[in-house]
């Protein structure tokens, strides 16, 4: 599925340099109140799900509220990564645990030595199981050492894992890696808030749902909840119908963390304060004569 949306950060320290036709580091601080330079993140794949990685400049068109912008740089500098490992640990995931621990293994391979890691678990209520790590084996650890059991507090748990975030060091990419198999049914948020909130912050959701089956309301909608916040914040989503698809789509979406281009524009005409601006990304490239998908945030809010 095509994803036309983007995730953003501003960053005034870098308009000079774009100007100047420069590239953009992504490293650099970002989400400064006063800027007025967007930077977009953004992955591609091809018809097979394999990452493209050396687009050029001009094989990218973006929009904002429909209207074409001018793309100042174009960067593929990879930079670290802070990432958020939310795990549903309901009872529900009994018989999927093995393949969850699996999966969380083959995703923690794929991180480098300047990434940064926390669990957090969820079922009755929210869990922060291991705090911003560069040690995988932690994670690893800990998450073996739990079993499910309870209900499923999906709202609250992606609550708790931005407010992990905001404890992420600076100029990071943000990324929350998501695994439930069903829909909440314990929260005090709501999707309402839960969608705001997402939207409002500077972190790419990637999920993978285990929807082996759909009994009530609650494991129906669990499936389009997830798929929505990882297209909100321009991440992938995945729906499974066994547990053993888990370890290749981790490791899918790990490789997925570092292939991504940072567009910077900067807005062709001004919003007021908290206006929401849409954003399109599209890719066109005459040696990829196959369907292209785009993953990038829906837009963001202005400053």
């Amino acid at each position: 599925m095509r994803r036309h949306s983007i995730v953003f950060g501003l960053l005034s320290a870098c308009l000079a340099l774009a100007a100047a036709g420069q590239q953009v580091r992504p490293d650099e601080p970002h989400l400064r109140s006063d800027a007025n330079l967007v930077l977009a993140p953004v992955t591609v794949t091809d018809a097979r799900g394999r990452y493209i990685s050396d687009l050029p400049n001009e094989a990218f068109t973006l929009l904002e509220d429909g209207r074409p912008q001018t793309i100042r740089s174009v960067s593929r500098e990879a930079a670290p990564i802070s990432l958020g490992i939310v795990i549903d640990s309901s009872g529900s995931m009994a018989g999927k645990w093995r393949a969850t621990k699996i999966a969380i293994a083959s995703l923690l391979g794929n991180l480098e030595e300047d990434d940064e890691i926390f669990l957090v678990t969820f079922a009755d209520s929210p869990q922060a199981q291991v705090g911003f790590t560069q040690d995988a084996a932690a994670v690893s650890d800990r998450l073996g050492r739990l079993a499910p059991a309870g209900s499923t507090a999906l709202y609250d748990a992606v609550v708790l894992a931005v407010s992990e975030m905001r404890r992420a060091r600076p100029g990071r990419r943000k990324a929350l890696f998501l695994v439930s198999d069903g829909g909440d049914n314990h929260s005090r948020a709501t999707e309402r808030a839960v969608r705001r909130l997402v939207e409002e912050e500077d972190v790419q959701v990637h999920a993978i749902g285990i929807h082996d089956t759909m009994n009530d309301m609650e494991e129906k909608r669990g499936p389009w909840l997830l798929e929505d916040l990882a297209e909100m914040t321009g991440g992938q989503h995945y729906m499974v119908r066994t547990a053993g698809e888990l370890p290749g789509l981790a490791n899918r979406i790990g490789l997925a963390l570092h292939q991504q281009y940072v567009l910077a524009y900067q807005p062709e005409s001004a919003a007021a304060p908290g206006k929401f601006r849409r954003i399109a990304v599209q890719v066109r490239d005459a040696r990829n004569s196959g369907r292209l998908s785009v993953y990038a945030r829906r837009g963001y809010r202005a400053p």
